[in-house]
């Protein structure tokens, strides 16, 4: 038996408890059981129609779907907030060698340096 005690409340689990804990399927949007079995099912179907997609992302695709209001959604497509230019210029090309990044330079800015 493992016993969990603070100030304020004292519980006692078995072994057998603690382990349907462990195993249970974390709920973190608060769905009801109706609701994860759709998305269960129409995971699927995304899964077909996006096989090269993490499955992750799929999910966090469809979570933001179902918790969104359709209104919401509809402005923001007709809005295109999704298809606009970053603001912030990024640097592009270089190599991430041990999670360092290292920027790609130029033939002038490598003689520079020497």
């Amino acid at each position: 038996m493992i016993e969990v005690a603070d100030n304020n409340m004292t519980s006692s689990l078995t072994i057998d408890d603690e382990f349907d804990r462990t195993k249970k399927y974390t709920n973190a949007c608060g769905f009801d059981d109706a609701t994860l079995r759709k998305r269960a099912l129409e995971m699927v179907d995304l899964q077909k129609s996006y096989p090269d997609m993490c499955v992750s992302w799929l999910e966090l695709a469809w979570n933001y779907c179902e918790m969104t209001p359709k209104e919401e959604q509809d402005r923001i497509i007709a809005s295109k907030e999704m298809e606009r230019k970053p603001i912030n210029k990024r640097t592009t090309g270089g190599v991430i060698k041990n999670a360092i990044s290292i920027e790609k330079k130029s033939d002038e800015e490598i003689e520079k340096e020497i």
